[in-house]
């Protein structure tokens, strides 16, 4: 059968298939580092002060680089950015594995700054391409991103084993990459505003694959940067990812300490955290689209379930599983609900970029701290209550963000003038 005769559904998975390639290695080529660091550190002789610091390259990166990032796709254009991101990973893998010390930290700053074009890459090409399907697209960008790092960190150590830590750190990041890179490259050329053209023919998307409709917000009165609910919104991500990096950084240590486990029990009972969090953007479609939940409701339940886990360390550790569970749905649920709001709010594709760019380098720069702040409190106070506690309270900060960045009343009210941002329906209804 001709190519050219297969069934445009066919065609439209080959261009879903070209922006998930992208989505996959936006974390993996800095999770594959974890499970290697005692093999890296021995090879290269870091202590663990230096080790951690290589780990939080990234995190820092997404913070600061990310203002440079955003101009960056604005001079160079959405296709063009992610295929620039795509190769500086691969050349960042070789520098890290190559240069020693140095190398490892030049190779680990070149991938943390291409994987933060990648995170404003993805919800861009989300509201410039796919703005009708935004909680389905937004929830599988998350959940092949989760799949991918979980396998990742899952296969890197069994590699290292026959190839070494700097083999395994080549296989799981150059190979997927450049697999991805090729398939971008098809799908989304670089100069070009949206996919192939043919592509978008074929799969009968070349009526709808366009920036959103003016008609569908209002024009931006005021600058991005300027708005109050920019800032709201920065809140509500900095309060997820800041707990977000506390849990992962020092769950398994809590659950030694208060629930009495060993430190190969404590570090499977952590991965149920993560491997939970696949599912959790696949819930987000369903209760935008399927249940036809509001914003609020959404964000508001989602909140709920996260915060059930640092609780249950403060209050019961003993019975961390249920908790466990919920929370790593809901904390994989809310970064792709959080967004999916974000994108239906953008009026385009510059308001979009904005205003990613300054949820992220607010969010990222402030939870690189987390990890440590909550180590602190931990020498500190003697015990986990506090550094939980504290995790507690950037939820709360989270949630309230959260609702009013999704009630279309709050923020109006916030900002000072009735701006409907979803085709004036309420709340955060999806359009």
């Amino acid at each position: 059968m001709s190519t050219r005769r297969l069934p445009r559904r066919a065609w439209l998975a080959v261009v879903v298939l070209g922006f998930l390639g992208l989505c996959a290695v936006v974390r993996s080529p800095v999770s594959v580092i974890p499970p290697l660091l005692t093999q890296l550190g021995t090879d290269l002789g870091m202590g663990q002060v230096a080790q951690g610091a290589l780990t939080s390259v990234p995190v820092l990166c997404f913070g600061l680089v990310t203002p440079l990032a955003s101009r960056l796709i604005a001079r160079t254009g959405v296709n063009t950015a992610g295929a620039l991101m795509l190769a500086t990973i691969i050349v960042g893998a070789l520098v890290r594995v190559v240069g020693g010390v140095p190398g490892a930290f030049a190779g680990t700053v070149l991938i943390g700054a291409a994987i933060t074009i990648g995170n404003l890459v993805a919800p861009m090409v989300i509201g410039r391409d796919f703005w009708h399907r935004t909680s389905l697209m937004t929830g599988l960008y998350s959940a092949t991103c989760n799949v991918m790092v979980t396998a990742v960190t899952a296969l890197a150590v069994p590699a290292a084993a026959v190839a070494g830590w700097r083999g395994s750190s080549l296989v799981w990041t150059v190979v997927p990459v450049a697999a991805a890179l090729a398939l971008w490259l098809w799908v989304y050329p670089p100069g070009a505003r949206g996919p192939r053209e043919s592509l978008r023919r074929r799969s009968g998307m070349a009526g709808w694959v366009r920036e959103r409709p003016a008609s569908t917000a209002a024009a931006v009165r005021v600058p991005v940067l300027c708005r109050p609910l920019t800032w709201v919104m920065a809140l509500a991500l900095t309060g997820h990812v800041l707990s977000y990096n506390v849990v992962t950084a020092w769950l398994p240590t809590a659950l030694t300490d208060l629930a009495g486990m060993s430190e190969t029990r404590a570090g499977v009972a952590a991965s149920v955290f993560s491997l939970t969090g696949i599912l959790g953007p696949l819930l987000v479609p369903v209760m935008f689209e399927a249940l036809r939940w509001r914003g609020t409701t959404v964000l508001a339940v989602l909140s709920a379930c996260w915060v059930t886990l640092p609780v249950c360390l403060v209050v019961a550790p003993q019975w961390w599983l249920v908790p466990c569970a919920v929370s790593g749905v809901a904390q994989g649920a809310y970064f792709a609900a959080l967004f999916t709001i974000v994108i239906q709010r953008s009026s385009n594709l510059d308001e979009n970029r904005q205003t990613t760019a300054a949820m992220q380098s607010v969010g990222y720069t402030v939870a690189a701290l987390g990890p440590v702040t909550a180590g602190w409190l931990h020498e500190v106070s003697g015990g986990w209550t506090v550094p939980f506690a504290a995790v507690v309270g950037a939820l709360a900060v989270m949630t309230v963000c959260g609702q009013v960045a999704a009630s279309r009343r709050g923020s109006a009210r916030l900002e000072g003038r009735a701006r409907l941002p979803l085709d004036g329906r309420d709340e955060g209804t999806p359009a």
